[in-house]
């Protein structure tokens, strides 16, 4: 083969490497662009997973369960109903307690009403005393005179000493009412007080014994069978609220450094692939690494001592509306990407506002007609009509 031949062979392969180095050459500065302009704004980890909060429903009394109307995976609204416990025990409290209720009226009432009596029989001997009184005076100026036998006197000063004796005995009986039911009514006498008292937890442990959900969410880790005894605070299920949703991506700390509050977040999940992302943004970075907040934290002080690069969990908000789409499982792995051009934020958040961020109103009417029962059994049980307000606040002024 001669060099002739040999030449154009030369210029391919000469053609082909300047091409090789040309594409070789473009990645580098498409890459080193995509550096400048996009990488070296974003710091990315895929040590991340979903967090949220998990409602553990447990009952407020004791009691055998009698039906349990939910199972895993299902979705409850914040209300329903999802344990009922056996009633008949609490059914005889209430009741027993309306009972007393009742007794407690009439025996109040009857307290006022001695008070009443007691004011009459004051006024009888009052009277009794003042003609005692006039007798004895008459006689003692007749006596004198001899117009009445010293034994009639005698008489007349006995009845007026008894009749003194029989007052001042009504008069410290009607004290002693009074201080029964002084300042109050039969509706305020602590003893009716105490009644009412004792008829609302009744009322209250009948209603406790059917169990809700107090979120809306799906439930999870369901441990109630019907026929099981169960005592106050015994896990029955887990509820998850799907929109109390977070992410928690655990970056390095050499990452950190310019990661703050409010940077907006990419984040994909395997569940849904790559082609679904999701939005949100960096609420706030945790105050320890997990290693710290573990039972046994690592001690470095000894001679072999190796570093550890250490990672903190950063919480991430996720959008509502993407979270309703595509709900995602507490646990589930994240693939998390930060925007760190904007780096004006804080790493520590500021002090949240007054008032409570989860909440829940289904133990807010549990009390619920107490009011209208005690009124219909107060009203049913009272014996008879007199000023309450006069006797009740009446003072012991007689002497």
């Amino acid at each position: 083969m001669t060099e002739e031949d040999d030449l154009p062979k030369h210029k391919k392969r000469k053609r082909l490497l300047w091409i090789i180095t040309a594409v070789f050459l473009g990645i580098g500065i498409a890459g080193f662009f995509y550096w400048l302009f996009v990488w070296r704004f974003e710091e990315s980890t895929d040590d991340a997973y979903v967090h949220g909060n998990q409602v553990i429903v447990t009952p407020q009394i004791s009691g055998h369960i009698i039906s349990v109307t939910v199972d895993d995976t299902e979705v409850v609204e914040e209300g329903r109903i999802l344990v009922e416990l056996n009633t008949i025990d609490r059914k005889m409290a209430l009741e027993n307690t309306k009972n007393t209720l009742a007794e407690m009226v009439r025996n109040v009432t009857q307290m006022f009403e001695n008070v009443s009596m007691l004011k009459a029989d004051v006024e009888a001997n009052k009277a009794a005393f003042a003609k005692a009184g006039q007798d004895y005076k008459h006689r003692k100026a007749l006596v004198k005179s001899g117009g009445v036998s010293k034994e009639e006197f005698q008489h007349s000063e006995a009845f007026f000493i008894e009749a003194f004796a029989n007052l001042l005995s009504v008069q410290y009986s009607l004290r002693g009412a009074q201080a029964l039911v002084e300042n109050t009514t039969i509706e305020t006498h602590p003893l009716v007080e105490k009644a009412k008292d004792d008829l609302r937890e009744a009322l209250v442990n009948f209603v406790r014994c059917t169990i809700l959900s107090p979120v809306h969410g799906m439930v999870a880790m369901k441990k109630a069978q019907v026929g099981e005894s169960i005592s106050p605070d015994t896990p029955l299920m887990m509820i998850v609220p799907l929109d109390q949703i977070w992410v928690d991506a655990n970056f390095k700390e050499i990452q950190l450094k310019k990661i703050r509050i409010g940077q907006p977040v990419n984040l994909k999940s395997d569940i849904y692939g790559g082609d679904m992302i999701y939005h949100g943004v960096v609420i706030g970075i945790a105050a320890a690494t997990g290693s710290v907040m573990s039972v046994l934290p690592p001690q470095n002080a000894t001679g072999n001592w190796i570093k550890i690069v250490q990672r903190l969990p950063v919480r991430i908000k996720l959008e509502p509306s993407e979270l309703k789409r595509f709900p995602l499982r507490l646990g589930l792995s994240m693939d998390v990407t930060v925007d760190i051009h904007d780096t004006s934020g804080k790493m520590i958040p500021k002090p949240p506002p007054p008032g409570a961020l989860y909440t829940t109103d289904i133990f807010d009417n549990q009390d619920e007609g107490a009011d209208a029962m005690i009124k219909k059994i107060i009203e049913e049980n009272k014996t008879f009509s007199f000023d309450e307000e006069d006797d009740g606040r009446a003072q012991t002024s007689q002497r």
